[in-house]
C-alpha cells in the first residue's frame, strides 16, 4: 500500500475491494492531505474501522486532527487542544459532522459561555474548524454570534515598585530576564550559560523548558519563529548570571522548577499587595518600552511577538545601530532604577 501525491498537493490511497458481477476490480480511493493521514484511512478501511468523514462525530474529527498532527505542534499546545476536546462545546460533541449545524453549535457556544470567556470559545471554534477542514466538511462558523468581551482592569503595578521587591529577592534573576529582557517563563528556564555570547554582551533565546501535567519538557525551538531571538544582555543581568555556579556551557542558568518560580513569585506580591502573575512582567516591558518611546517595531522583536500584522512581522526591520540605541535607553531606564533601589536600601541601612 502506498500513497500517490496528486497535483493538487494531497495523496491518494487505492485499496482493491473485491470485483464487480463482470469480474471487474472494485477500488477504493482514500485522498488526504499527507501521505500518513491517507494511509491510515486506507488502513482503517481495510481492518473494519473506517468511516466516511461526514459520519464521525464531533469528538472523533478532534481525535483525527490531533492524532495527524501528534509529532508537529507542541506539548503545551497539545495538552490545550485535549481540553477542548474534553471540557468543551460537549453539546455536540456526539453529533456526526453531516448532521451538525449552525444552530447546533450555537446552542454549545450558549452553554459553554455560562462558564468560559469569549476568548475560551473562541480557540473552541478554531479547533473545531480546523478539524472539518481535515474532513473536507464546510459549516460557516463566522455566523456564530460570541459573548461579548469582558473588559478587566487589573492595576499594574509601575516598574519602579516591582524593582524596589524584586531586587535581592530569591527571585531577582528569573524576574530581571522576564522583565528586562521579556522572556516567557519557558524561555527563563531554558536558558543555558551557552546560550551567552563570549564577551557576555548578548544572549540567544533557542529552546524552551515546558511544564506540563508536573513534568518539564525540554524543546530546542521556541514558541514561534519570531520568539528565537538574540539580545543584548545587560551587564547587571550578565553579572547576576556569572554569579551562579556551573560547569559546563549545557548547565541551566536558572535552575529553579516552575513551581518554585510561581509559588516565590506570587508570596512576594502578595506580601506587598500586587495582585500580577509572572507573565505580567512581561507585558510590563512592552508598557515600559512604549512608555520610553521605543518603536513598536522594536519591542515586537526584542520581545520575539509573533503578530497578525504581516508588514510588520516580515517588511519592517530594525537597524543594528537603532537596536543599540533603544536598548541603551532600555538599559539606562532600568539601570537607574537599580541604583536608586540600592541607593535607598544604602541610607536606610545606615539609618538603622
Amino acid at each position: 500500500m502506498k500513497a500517490k501525491q496528486l497535483p493538487s498537493g494531497n495523496y491518494r490511497v487505492q485499496v482493491i475491494d473485491g470485483y464487480d458481477e463482470n469480474g471487474k476490480r472494485i477500488v477504493r480511493s482514500f485522498t488526504a492531505a499527507t501521505d500518513w493521514e491517507a494511509m491510515k484511512m486506507a488502513d482503517d478501511y481495510k481492518k473494519g474501522l473506517y468511516k466516511k468523514p461526514c459520519e464521525l462525530t464531533v469528538h472523533e474529527a478532534f481525535e483525527k486532527y490531533l492524532e495527524s498532527r501528534d509529532n508537529i505542534l507542541s506539548p503545551s499546545t497539545i495538552k490545550g487542544y485535549n481540553t477542548i476536546k474534553e471540557a468543551r462545546l460537549q453539546l455536540i460533541r456526539n453529533t456526526k459532522l453531516c448532521d451538525l449545524t449552525i444552530s447546533d453549535v450555537q446552542r454549545a457556544v450558549n452553554n459553554d459561555a455560562k462558564r468560559l470567556s469569549r476568548k475560551s470559545i473562541k480557540s473552541a471554534l478554531a479547533l473545531l474548524k480546523s478539524a472539518m477542514m481535515m474532513q473536507e466538511v464546510d459549516i460557516n462558523l463566522k455566523r456564530i454570534t460570541l459573548p461579548p468581551a469582558k473588559t478587566r482592569k487589573k492595576e499594574i503595578p509601575s516598574p519602579e515598585q516591582l524593582m524596589k521587591v524584586i531586587i535581592g529577592s530569591d527571585i531577582e534573576l528569573p524576574c530581571l530576564l522576564a522583565m528586562w529582557l521579556s522572556l516567557r517563563i519557558s524561555e527563563v528556564r531554558g536558558l543555558q550559560f551557552g546560550d551567552i555570547s563570549p564577551d557576555g554582551c548578548y544572549i540567544s533565546i533557542r529552546r524552551v523548558k515546558l511544564y506540563i501535567d508536573g513534568q518539564d519538557i525540554v524543546r530546542d525551538s521556541t514558541k514561534t519563529v519570531e520568539s528565537a531571538r538574540t539580545n543584548q544582555l545587560p551587564t547587571y543581568l550578565y553579572s547576576l548570571i556569572q554569579a551562579v555556579p556551573h560547569e559546563k556551557d549545557t548547565d541551566y542558568i536558572v535552575t529553579l522548577s516552575y513551581e518554585v518560580i510561581r509559588k516565590r513569585f506570587k508570596k512576594l506580591m502578595t506580601e506587598n499587595g500586587f495582585d500580577i502573575t509572572f507573565h505580567t512582567l512581561r507585558h510590563e516591558f512592552a508598557s515600559t518600552l512604549n512608555d520610553l518611546g521605543v518603536p513598536s517595531d522594536y519591542i515586537q522583536k526584542l520581545g520575539g511577538w509573533s503578530t497578525d500584522n504581516v508588514m510588520k512581522s516580515v517588511y519592517t526591520h530594525t537597524s543594528s545601530t537603532k537596536e543599540k540605541m533603544y536598548q541603551e535607553i532600555i538599559d539606562g531606564y532600568f539601570n537607574g532604577i537599580i541604583d536608586n533601589v540600592t541607593q535607598t536600601s544604602h541610607k536606610r541601612a545606615i539609618t538603622l
